[in-house]
């Protein structure tokens, strides 16, 4: 019985486009990417780039309640009479503000970095973040 390559999977080592990490992948398939023009990714990559979108995603909901919490603030604001209390919500209203420029700046960092490191100290940042505005 003659040994048939037509059964086999044979596999050819290939240099990811974002990372440059070798990775294994089916023979055919990288010249059938390149042919239309598509990214040949290794599975580290998609699950990093799943990962950001998630903590983008995230953030992104933190940012729409903080924007809540500070108009309620805001209308808060605008029925005190009292100085004292008004000095109150200026101050959480300061405080609300700067996490939620943090949050755009951890934004502009998640989409800059490709590095699994930093993802993570991002998102412990963001819990830390999340923890304080509550």
């Amino acid at each position: 019985m003659p040994d048939s390559n037509a059964d086999k999977l044979v596999l050819e080592l290939v240099a990811c486009d974002r990372c440059k990490n070798p990775f294994m992948m089916q023979k055919g398939e990288k010249l059938r990417k390149q042919e239309n023009n598509e990214e040949i990714v290794c599975e580290n990559c998609l699950k990093l780039e799943q990962r950001k979108k998630k903590l983008v995603s995230s953030v992104v909901e933190s940012q729409k309640e903080i924007k809540t919490s500070i108009k309620e603030y805001e209308s808060q604001l605008e029925l005190e009479k009292l100085q004292e209390k008004k000095k109150i919500y200026y101050d959480k209203i300061k405080q609300q503000s700067e996490i939620l420029t943090k949050s755009v700046e951890l934004l502009k960092k998640i989409e800059e970095t490709n590095n699994e490191k930093y993802i993570e100290e991002y998102k412990k940042l963001f819990e830390k973040m999340k923890r304080e505005s509550s």
